[in-house]
């Protein structure tokens, strides 16, 4: 749909200066996007939920139904309005051409993979990406005879050595969830543009804001908009990017096919939360900053990973000064991460992060019997990932440094004793 014909030159002109600004990101998520589907007038967009739209004339379903370039709202599963407006605004923070919102970050995996390999295709990945994500691959490559090659490393050049003149996709994430493994993005996609192998990130953990592949030569990013994005921890989603035309043209037929489209209330709530998106990811960043200088500080030995530390922060054009909220502790053993997590009382238990409340997981305690190799995976048996939330940072810190105390013997024998609850 083309933004209402019977704009007011104040308007336009309105349009015409925020379109031709150089806006910061905080400013593009909450004023771009609405004029994409006519929605200029509402600060926060509508909300619309029909299923279809009533064609007016048999010319104007013409129109609609024949535009193969553009948006065609005669049925919800081709597109939607509300929709439209958060991969408007998407769009504006990523700097990029397209971007396709689906209902879990686990779809946009599946959509990526669905519609842009085939019978015959090998696909390269690391060890260390989501174990979920490495098992839909495997289905996947079984059922389409496809192959696929899971490597132990992450420097560029082994991925070089395991290319392979079939080899059609490499997928990694970057920094890898929850060990923070790092790869140079950058370095990558010059091996994969050589090679016409295309490059797909999951660029969930730091989001357009913090890092953008795009530009630093990926084809393709993904995201499941259900962690930092939105951020409330209230709806499910994910998004998919591009810049290739043709590409974009392939994943699009294929959300419309299969019916993978977000619903218009998810999406209504996400752009809710993708306007505060910068403001809460600088509060986020705060936090996990206060919180290492405290473990730096009290737990000297106690070892620690985030987004910043990460060999390749610098060359993936990481802003130190603007990261999320995630950060890794590693204690002595899987007993330790156990108790630790155990006494927490403030920060909870989840298996999701990037919402307003701190957050932690131990893989050590959940992994299945038989199941996710954590220390192929570069997870040791004592990590805890912890997404440090937006409370207050002295509450976040006097939580963590109890349940530090009593998972830590030897350390809390220097503090003083604490009572476990």
């Amino acid at each position: 749909m083309s933004p209402t014909k019977n704009v007011s030159p104040r308007e336009r002109q309105r349009r015409d200066y925020l379109l031709s600004s150089p806006l910061g990101a905080a400013t593009r998520a909450i004023h771009l996007g609405q004029h994409e589907a006519g929605l200029d007038q509402f600060p926060v967009p509508a909300l619309i939920c029909n299923s279809a739209a009533l064609l007016d004339s048999v010319e104007a379903g013409r129109d609609m139904l024949g535009n193969a370039e553009g948006e065609n709202f005669a049925y919800q599963r081709y597109a939607n309005p509300t929709v439209s407006v958060l991969e408007a605004k998407f769009r504006a923070i990523e700097h990029c051409a397209y971007s396709l919102a689906v209902n879990s970050g686990m779809t946009a995996c599946l959509l990526v993979f669905r519609a842009l390999l085939s019978a015959g295709d090998h696909v390269i990945v690391p060890r260390g990406l989501f174990y979920e994500v490495i098992e839909q691959l495997e289905h996947e490559t079984r059922q389409r005879g496809m192959t696929l090659s899971v490597i132990e490393a992450y420097e560029t050049a082994a991925f070089q050595a395991a290319l392979r003149p079939d080899t059609r996709m490499i997928f990694i994430e970057a920094p890898t969830n929850p060990a923070f493994l790092d790869i140079n993005i950058a370095e990558l996609a010059k091996l994969c543009m050589k090679n016409a192998v295309l490059l797909v990130v999951d660029n969930t953990f730091l989001t357009p804001l913090c890092q953008k592949p795009l530009s630093l030569g990926a084809a393709v990013t993904l995201y499941s908009t259900t962690k930092h994005i939105n951020g409330h921890g209230d709806v499910m989603g994910g998004m998919v990017s591009t810049n290739d035309p043709d590409l974009f043209k392939a994943l699009k037929s294929h959300r419309e096919s299969a019916g993978l489209i977000l619903d218009p209330f998810s999406a209504w709530l996400t752009v809710r939360g993708l306007r505060t998106l910068a403001l809460r990811l600088k509060k986020h960043a705060d936090n996990a900053l206060a919180v290492i200088a405290m473990l730096n500080q009290e737990f000297p030995t106690l070892q620690w990973r985030a987004v910043w530390s990460t060999r390749s922060a610098q060359a993936n054009g990481i802003d130190p000064s603007l990261h999320t909220g995630l950060i890794a502790i590693v204690l002595p053993s899987q007993e330790a991460g156990t108790i630790f997590v155990s006494q927490l009382q403030l920060i909870r238990t989840g298996t999701t992060f990037g919402n307003i409340e701190s957050l932690c997981y131990h893989y050590g305690s959940f992994a299945r019997a038989g199941g996710t190799d954590l220390e192929r995976m570069g997870v040791p048996r004592g990590l805890v990932r912890i997404s440090v939330g937006l409370e207050d940072t002295d509450d976040i810190n006097a939580d963590i440094r109890r349940a530090l105390r009593l998972a830590m013997p030897a350390e809390a024998s220097a503090a003083g004793e604490v009572s476990p609850v």
